[in-house]
């Protein structure tokens, strides 16, 4: 299990990876569309750009969070806000 540092820690390393795969995928796609032409580049470009990667980046970011939150252990400590048992007294 992570720690919830642990778990920050590992977000960047697995957005970075899951987009290296979205990229591969557009980067032969868009090897395709250079073969045809510069003018049917540019607009494969900006057509992927938009179907494929702004979707899958807003697609990756709740799974790949979620992912974490599962790994992630659980702290003893409350969350602010939350009122401990006998915190800040002396016990008489």
């Amino acid at each position: 299990m992570l720690t919830p540092r642990q778990a920050r820690y590992a977000f960047l390393p697995l957005m970075l990876a899951a987009m290296a795969v979205l990229v591969g995928v557009a980067l032969v796609v868009l090897q395709q569309g250079l073969a045809a032409g510069p003018d049917e580049f540019w607009m494969l470009a900006w057509v992927l750009a938009f179907v494929l990667a702004l979707p899958g980046a807003m697609l990756l970011l709740p799974v790949v969070s979620s992912l974490l939150r599962v790994a992630t252990r659980q702290e003893t400590v409350p969350l602010a806000g939350v009122k401990i048992p006998n915190a800040g007294h002396w016990g008489r």
